[in-house]
């Protein structure tokens, strides 16, 4: 993004734009979209221009074939040439454009000429524009002070590391050289795969090797590379890649080049649209976020800056939808486990009466309907999932969860909640790998800076966050105690309904199955009835538990509590605000870790482990 000359191009056709129109009303959705960051040279060659163009034209297509229920954005500094062009495409094809200045507009324009600026404006006028400026550091308001060296760098770096922090994707028109320069394309391509930063040597040649077609880390970041040639430079050899692919890292100025879309990220495209498509339908269906689910209501108004409620509502938004999507595939999923346990119960007592009393073809036949209903109904739900599903809407509602109280105690820049996650695995889960893009801009923005030392939002947490969550997790232990009690108490009836049984049987010897009742049956059959009706009522009891895994729910959240007992113990010892957000930052990953573990442990109950 560092000129030579910028590059003047056409202004924008209005009538090109019309086409957007029917994008509107998902554009204007809150559910989480699919960021694309742009960063390319702006002095492209004449002849590289048009095919820059449709090679953007036709990966925005990709992209929106795999999203077809996501709202999809452009996060692009607008520097004349790639950006501007880049820009353009992305209005005509329907897309929202984030217009991230690396300073304010009125510094900005003197990076550009004359004709160039107007087309900027032109494009920032645009209705499906939405332009945000980052603020110079304080000090540092004068044009020529903005505008020069190395001040100037650092603020294309600040829009690198925005562009890093906010967008899924990067796409890089780029002419493949390395560069000197912090904040240029090169530079931010290498700092995007994570293979510079501040510390590593800039310039150095970059090494781009092919790739072989295989399936990706699940949160590998990706570059779209579209290779372009820079005005003044000698035309490109033969053998240079011209043709747009995708770049991930493979080591210290290494790239690996794969012409077409990477499995893993494939998947995980087509897995974080299902979850937008989750949402569209439980709107459809008027089963919105319930009001109480809303994190940011528990906390007093006055605590928290008015800079800073934005970004809260923003993750505050996020967990009310992962919320109402994990208890709607919860109830869904309870509902088809209750619904297997009563058939395994009337398939037992049919064929116990069907043994022990009549043995009528009736009641083979009723035996016969509940397997294969229950097989029907198997086979025609499993392609729903509503089970993993409630799973990973959990995960990533707790994960929201904690990142909101972590952000309002300004504990947050101690956990990384993405790194968690793929700490212990979950995205290698199928249908697992898009939770971290849920995340993807939700850090603490510019305008958010750390609160003070003596912060009234800590004792808000507190209050909501720890004192909330651990009566919460106590009420569940007392509950499912309760019922471990009930179960016990209802093996021992059992029991004894057993012994006396057997006994009434060994008392009665053969006279029992010669002295009949009604209807033909006898009395030994009637007490060879009672005897196995016992055994399956326990039988179906312990399945129906052991399907809602009852004991690893009763271990998690006796961890839980425990967490959060120890975490009020030590905050009772402490008065120092730093060492109180270390204590929080502790119990989220403490907590996180627990919800992880077992969402794992319960996925791997219903599911053949994969490679991963």
């Amino acid at each position: 993004m560092n000129p030579d000359r910028p590059e003047i191009l056409p202004a924008a056709d209005p009538d090109a734009w019309a086409s957007a129109e029917h994008s509107a009303a998902r554009d204007s959705s809150d559910d989480a979209p699919f960021v694309i960051g742009v960063s390319g040279h702006r002095d492209l060659a004449a002849q590289d221009v048009e095919r820059v163009r449709a090679a953007v034209r036709t990966f925005i297509e990709q992209i929106r074939a795999r999203l077809p229920d996501t709202q999809i954005r452009l996060m692009t500094g607008m520097a004349s040439g790639a950006d501007l062009l880049t820009a353009r495409v992305a209005l005509e094809q329907g897309l929202t454009v984030d217009a991230v200045l690396p300073l304010p507009l009125e510094h900005y324009a003197a990076d550009f000429e004359p004709a160039a600026l107007e087309a900027l404006k032109t494009l920032l006028a645009h209705p499906q524009v939405r332009c945000t400026e980052l603020p110079l550091e304080p000090g540092a308001a004068a044009r020529d002070e903005a505008c020069a060296s190395p001040r100037r760098d650092t603020r294309y770096l600040n829009l690198t590391r925005t562009l890093i922090e906010r967008c899924h994707l990067l796409l890089a028109v780029w002419d493949g050289e390395p560069s000197v320069r912090s904040g240029g394309t090169a530079d931010t391509v290498l700092r995007y795969l994570g293979l510079r930063s501040d510390r590593r040597p800039q310039g150095r040649p970059v090494l781009v090797t092919d790739g072989a077609e295989e399936e990706d880390e699940p949160d590998a970041p990706l570059v779209y590379w579209i290779p372009v040639t820079r005005r003044g430079d000698a035309p490109p050899d033969r053998d240079a890649p011209r043709r747009a692919c995708y770049l991930s890292g493979l080591g210290d100025d290494a790239l690996q080049r794969r012409v077409s879309m990477p499995q893993g990220f494939e998947a995980q495209l087509i897995d974080f649209n299902a979850y937008q498509r989750d949402l569209r339908e439980l709107r459809e269906r008027g089963v919105p976020a319930h009001p109480s689910s809303s994190l940011l209501s528990a906390l007093p108004e006055e605590v928290l800056p008015p800079a800073t409620r934005p970004w809260l509502q923003r993750i505050d938004a996020q967990y009310r939808k992962a919320d109402a999507l994990a208890v709607h595939y919860q109830a869904r999923s309870d509902r088809l486990f209750v619904f297997f346990t009563l058939s395994a119960f009337a398939m037992g007592l049919s064929y116990l009466a069907y043994d022990k009393f009549v043995a009528s073809p009736l009641l083979l036949f009723a035996y016969l309907l509940v397997l294969l209903s229950g097989f029907g109904i198997f086979y025609l739900l499993e392609g729903h999932r509503w089970f993993s599903k409630h799973l990973m809407y959990r995960a990533l509602a707790e994960t929201l969860r904690v990142k909101f109280y972590l952000s309002v105690a300004g504990a947050d820049p101690f956990v990384d909640v993405q790194d968690l996650l793929g700490l212990v695995g979950i995205n290698r889960f199928e249908g697992f790998s898009w939770l971290t893009c849920v995340l993807v801009g939700l850090g603490r923005p510019a305008e958010c800076p750390a609160p003070p030392a003596h912060d009234p939002a800590l004792a808000a947490i507190e209050v909501a966050w720890l004192e909330g969550q651990h009566a919460y997790f106590a009420r569940k232990v007392e509950h499912l105690e309760r019922i471990g009690r009930r179960t016990l108490r209802l093996r021992r009836i059992l029991f004894v309904i057993i012994l006396l049984t057997i006994g009434a049987i060994i008392l009665a010897g053969r006279t029992a199955w010669d002295t009949p009742l009604a209807n033909g049956i006898s009395l030994g059959n009637a007490l060879a009835f009672i005897l196995g009706l016992p055994a399956l009522v326990l039988g179906v009891w312990e399945l129906h538990q052991n399907k809602m895994a009852a004991r690893e729910l009763l271990w998690q959240y006796r961890h839980q509590l425990d967490h959060f007992a120890r975490a009020r113990e030590r905050l009772a010892r402490t008065n120092v605000p730093a060492h109180r957000r270390r204590v929080l930052a502790r119990l989220g990953k403490d907590s996180l870790m627990e919800s992880y573990l077992w969402t794992i442990h319960r996925y791997h109950r219903e599911h053949e482990p994969g490679r991963g």
